[in-house]
């Protein structure tokens, strides 16, 4: 599989999002049966016969009812008798593929089989089998000519109950809501992770329990910006949220009316009928809901939460921690590097003083620096099951809590919601140009964990250790000196970090080596193939590549996520978040009556739902399949992949391509 940091995987980076033809009324009409609909045609892109882009013999092709199998001369005519990295079962695929089709088309009812998606059948090369080296995609879904969806898979990604396929499949059903329709479809810049999370979200319909998205790097940034670039593949909790609450018709609606201008989310409060503020409140719940994974399919995907790469650091703690400022006080603060970004969230455990404790909190967000609205409020947990406490909206408020019996855990959940309007990134705007909610507090009834007297640290796992200097966690096989500084939260999965290196904040090393006085920070993330050393500063969301580009970083200050940016020893990108100051205790002062809060109704307004489309049964599930491999990647692409089978478009809306399936 192709290695993320590699430049094939830039090339990806760098791949636009179909532009859309045509004009068609925002209608959804009924599907039609499959007994009255024409039979599909082949259509053969003009430049794959006049390039030879795409060779294309009529005795290497297999077809079904709504996909044609292509693929190239390595395999041979039988690719079953073919050697094996060139063998597959073109049968089996298609069996699958009809399958996943009747799934998203019939009972999930993702998009109607009308127009371009009931003309044409849609076309699977087979890659990495031809002696063309340009069609070695691992797996992506798209279009070509704005008519017809494509599928790149090589043959290891599409085995019998392939996860490859359900979400590749996704991308292409994903085109296929806007193909022809003037002015519609997620092709604005700023929904690019959301492809990525509604693909693995679509997959997780078919197989609940063979896979769960990229929760290693979910786990470690849930502060960050809720469509950051380094969510993609894991940001299917929200989507799953929307279900439960609204059931699977909205998600699909979703896709089916977003307009090209929109932000997802921008799309949810449109189609719900909801103001910001509820929609701020719904986002504050959902990340209430966060603190114990409380979801329907709950059940399906909590033995990847439990047994996600790294678990032996992602769950000895529980949320992140908080600075004292003034501890006699309980005053404390978020520190800068896991304030949360717009969408983003902060879970906070706290130890109640006593058992049913009275918990009262007073919160003030930093709005000098241009936030503009935080909501909080806690979640109590006993014996697994939480309880939630009222929201709370604004910049500055106070919120009462009251415990019950047996109620050992409890949480504080903050989330950064902007006030008046959704924010829309470009694909590649990290850290800092995302917005920052940095806040303060004041609480009595209970303490931060860590904060508490007595408090110890828990266990580490997995055959991890606790660094001496600085206490963070090392895996076994890691190479860490004792001159080197891994601070509480931040980890050494893999590699070497020596000298007097430092891995602070929620940073964490997956590989490679950080040596002399470098310091990596915040939440970036070194990865094998990579040398950090020198005077070389990694921070923010940042990611160094490794490969030509980026293999040594000796000097330097590097802030976002960029895979095309090497190691060019320049200085560290504009923030747009000001410095701020710390306010008064008395500032933060808790005042009022002592009767728990109570939630303030919903500000919703009249929602412009229509009646739900019949659902139907569901089909019968197929057996589940092991999971990939840790570090397993796939290459879903939203129009244009890095294969030459599908065309770019002029729409700038470059998505991401790692740490999915």
């Amino acid at each position: 599989m192709p290695d993320e940091t590699s430049p094939e995987w830039r090339r990806w980076l760098a791949a636009l999002a179909l532009v859309t033809l045509g004009t068609a009324p925002l209608v959804v009409p009924q599907l039609t049966p499959a007994a009255q609909a024409a039979a599909k045609t082949v259509w053969i892109p003009e430049r794959w016969v006049s390039t030879g882009e795409v060779p294309w013999a009529q005795n290497r092709t297999r077809e079904s009812a709504n996909f044609i199998l292509l693929w190239g001369e390595r395999s041979g005519t039988n690719p079953l008798a073919a050697p094996g990295e060139y063998r597959f079962d073109p049968d089996n695929i298609l069996s699958q593929l009809e399958s996943l089709y009747s799934f998203y088309v019939n009972t999930m009812r993702f998009t109607p089989e009308t127009g371009l998606l009931a003309q044409h059948k849609i076309i699977v090369i087979v890659t990495r089998t031809w002696n063309r080296t340009a069609l070695d995609a691992w797996a992506t879904g798209g279009s070509t000519d704005g008519r017809v969806g494509v599928i790149n898979i090589a043959p290891a990604a599409a085995q019998p109950g392939s996860w490859g396929l359900a979400h590749e499949l996704g991308h292409v059903f994903q085109n296929y809501t806007f193909l022809g329709r003037s002015g519609m479809g997620f092709t604005h810049a700023s929904a690019g992770t959301f492809w990525e999370a509604s693909a693995e979200f679509m997959a997780m319909q078919v197989y609940p329990r063979s896979g769960a998205g990229d929760l290693t790097r979910w786990l470690r940034t849930e502060n960050l910006y809720y469509s950051s670039s380094r969510h993609h593949y894991g940001a299917w909790m929200l989507l799953q949220y929307i279900k439960d609450r609204d059931g699977i018709e909205m998600f699909n609606r979703i896709w089916n009316e977003a307009r090209n201008t929109e932000h997802p989310l921008e799309v949810y409060r449109r189609i719900a009928g909801v103001t910001q503020a509820e929609l701020n409140r719904r986002v504050g719940e959902y990340a209430q809901h966060n603190v114990t994974w409380d979801y329907s399919n709950r059940a399906d995907f909590m033995p990847f939460v439990n047994g996600v790469y790294g678990a032996g650091f992602l769950n000895a703690y529980k949320g992140v921690p908080v600075e004292a400022v003034n501890a006699g006080a309980r005053h404390y603060r978020i520190p800068a590097a896991m304030a949360p970004s717009d969408y983003g969230y902060n879970k906070i455990q706290l130890v109640p003083d006593s058992d049913g404790a009275l918990v009262r909190l007073h919160l003030k967000g930093h709005a000098e620096t241009g936030a503009t609205g935080w909501t909080f409020g806690f979640v109590a947990v006993r014996d697994g099951t939480p309880r939630y406490g009222p929201l709370t909206q604004g910049t500055s408020g106070q919120v009462s809590f009251q415990t019950q019996p047996g109620e050992s855990q409890v949480f504080l959940v903050v989330t950064g919601t902007p006030a008046s309007a959704v924010p829309k990134y470009a694909f590649l705007d990290g850290w800092p140009k995302n917005r920052r909610y940095p806040y303060e507090f004041r609480i009595s009834g209970a303490i931060p964990s860590g904060h508490e007297p007595g408090y110890q640290k828990p266990a580490a796992t997995n055959g991890g250790r606790w660094h001496a200097n600085g206490g963070g966690w090392v895996a076994g096989n890691a190479n860490v000196a004792s001159t080197a500084y891994v601070g509480p939260r931040a980890a050494v999965y893999s590699g070497s970090v020596t000298g007097n290196a430092r891995i602070e904040d929620l940073a964490w090393v997956n590989g490679g080596t950080v040596t002399g006085n470098a310091v990596v920070k915040g939440n970036a993330i070194v990865q094998g193939g990579v040398t950090i050393g020198g005077s070389a500063v990694v921070g923010g969301d940042a990611e160094p590549p490794a490969g030509p580009t980026g293999g040594t970083c000796n000097s330097g200050t590097y802030l976002m996520f960029n895979p095309s940016r090497g190691c060019d020893g320049g200085g560290p990108e504009a923030d747009v978040n000001p410095a701020h100051g710390t306010f008064t205790s008395e500032e933060l002062a808790i005042t009022g009556g002592t009767n728990p809060t109570t939630a303030p109704p919903p500000t919703t307004a009249v929602p412009t739902t229509p009646p739900p489309r019949p659902r139907r049964p569901p089909p019968r599930r197929r057996p589940p399949v092991a999971p990939p491999r840790a570090g397993s990647r796939t290459r879903p692409t939203r129009g244009a992949t890095a294969s030459p089978a599908t065309s770019p478009s002029p729409t700038p809306a470059a998505r991401p391509s790692t740490g999915g399936r």
